[in-house]
């Protein structure tokens, strides 16, 4: 009972966080127009490949170290100092190479945003998971959502630029770091180390989740940046409009994926247990939360389209009933990748990442070339069938060395048995 309350409660405030983003994207969309709401996007995408070893697939790692027992001081510790150190080494970068490539406008503009990395540093949003406080999470989201909100339809709607939105989300970030943080340093201390030495060993022990998390970031960002690069920011905006409405669908499995990962990692790592019915009740909890989501958002999507972004954005409308499908399948791909992770195999974790990488980059060359914006569609969900392929093709192996039987994570007798422990668990 308790993991329902925990998901329950964990899903009620980011739903209400991502339904308050929500209500600001129609001010903001016909404000800025698709034009200059994909500029936005595609500063954004850029900046976070400048970023790219500031978040180093920090929360699974973290998450993963501090369910191991090891002392959070230590923990939080060594991954705040490897991120200052890489954010002050990106930072110079950027100053350096974007300005080679950017107009001088959209260079100030992504200097401005990339006070974003600061707040990346202090999101410690891994110490909650692990400690399954994942209502400490929430809430952050929820203050930076509120804040986000007031000050859209005050500031923005008063000057609405790319520029005062690019501040807006600085903001909104800060906050969220400040609220995870804050309560933190208050109880426990934070052991900074910046020997060389020591933070190429927390590099070095990190490096596997952490490519595998910046593969997993450029397969969905890398559509992003061609649409940008081969067509134009138009193209972008029309695009990112139905993306958006993917990732607050989104929202909901991340919310069964951080509420169930405790529960997984834990009960391999502490326990040792063989037993597949819990993984068996979280197969169908993911499969059934995406057939919903797939349904709701293929139906309605002229209409959801429509209310929130208007007429200039109807040909994110095509792009929205591809991403029903996207959001049907990788439910899957989480749940195989958390299933793996849960083994400790980082490697197929990153082998797997780099593979769903290399094909939404092949695939955006040739459908976004070919078929332009309505061919950025089919990316995410060729993505998804084939690295759910490649998952059960290693998860198959994993259970044949563990001398598990596989074909039991899809038992019914066994989801309908852990469902009913679940729900009698005091």
């Amino acid at each position: 009972m308790k993991i329902i309350i925990n998901f329950a409660s964990k899903l009620g405030v980011d739903t209400v966080s991502r339904l308050i983003g929500f209500i600001t994207l129609p001010l903001i969309t016909r404000a800025l127009g698709p034009d200059g709401y994909g500029q936005f996007t595609y500063l954004f995408i850029v900046l976070s490949y400048f970023g790219f070893f500031i978040d180093f697939g920090y929360l699974n790692y973290g998450t993963n170290k501090l369910c191991e027992k090891d002392s959070s001081e230590n923990v939080i510790g060594k991954i705040i100092s490897l991120q200052l150190i890489t954010a002050l080494a990106s930072y110079a970068v950027m100053v350096v190479v974007a300005y080679f490539f950017l107009d001088t406008a959209k260079y100030f503009l992504l200097l401005v945003f990339s006070l974003t990395f600061i707040t990346q540093i202090f999101s410690i949003k891994y110490y909650y998971l692990a400690k399954n406080k994942l209502y400490y999470n929430s809430i952050s989201e929820f203050a930076g959502q509120i804040i986000y909100a007031a000050l859209v339809f005050t500031v923005f709607a008063a000057r609405p630029e790319v520029m005062t939105l690019i501040i807006l989300s600085i903001i909104q970030t800060g906050v969220t770091a400040l609220f995870l943080i804050l309560p933190y340093i208050k109880k426990t201390g934070i052991n900074l180390d910046f020997s060389i030495k020591n933070n190429l060993k927390t590099l070095k022990e990190a490096y596997k989740l952490g490519l595998a998390s910046k593969a997993e970031a450029i397969t969905a960002t890398f559509i992003i940046l061609c649409l940008g690069f081969f067509l134009n920011e138009e193209s972008v905006g029309v695009y990112n409009a139905s993306y958006k409405i993917y990732l607050i669908m989104l929202t909901v499995v991340q919310g069964l994926s951080y509420t169930l990962m405790p529960l997984l990692l834990k009960n391999l790592k502490i326990s040792g247990s063989r037993s597949i019915e819990k993984i068996s009740f979280i197969f169908y909890t993911y499969l059934l939360t995406g057939i919903i989501l797939c349904a709701a958002s293929f139906i309605f999507s002229d209409l959801i389209i429509s209310v929130m972004f208007g007429d200039k954005f109807s040909g994110s409308v095509f792009l929205l009933k591809c991403f029903s499908l996207t959001i049907l399948l990788w439910p899957m791909v989480m749940f195989f990748s958390l299933v793996i992770l849960a083994f400790n195999r980082f490697n197929i974790v990153l082998i797997i990442s780099v593979i769903s990488m290399a094909v939404s980059v092949t695939a955006s060359l040739i459908f976004i070339n070919v078929f332009g914006v309505s061919g950025a569609g089919f990316i995410l969900p060729v993505v998804a069938v084939i690295t759910i392929g490649f998952s059960v093709y290693f998860l198959r192996n994993i259970f044949q060395e563990k001398e598990i039987k596989f074909s039991s994570i899809f038992s019914l007798p066994g989801f309908f048995k852990s469902f009913r422990e679940v729900l009698n668990r005091e």
